[in-house]
């Protein structure tokens, strides 16, 4: 019970940075780095006119693309998770 509370808290604070991209008026293009043990993971590119996701994993160096915050913020887990398995 424990592990899945932590796991659903790692979630919203992903799920918070994202909606902080949405919010955000400054730019069309909006940005974030997301790390692990201060090792930068990913980085993911929202751009506001399409809607559309871009993250940048880096230790596969590969790209996707999405069109839904939810799918997002559960690949980031995902990398995140992994990324600190190597460790």
């Amino acid at each position: 019970m424990v592990l899945e509370e932590s796991r659903m808290s790692d979630l919203n604070q992903i799920l918070n940075r994202l909606r902080a991209m949405i919010d955000s008026n400054d730019n069309q293009y909006q940005s974030r780095r997301f790390e692990a043990f201060g090792i930068e993971a990913l980085r993911v590119d929202y751009d506001q006119l399409t809607g559309i996701w871009t993250i940048h994993e880096h230790r596969e160096v590969r790209q996707f693309q999405f069109d839904n915050i939810d799918l997002v913020a559960i690949e980031i887990y995902d990398v995140l998770h992994d990324f600190k398995l190597i460790f």
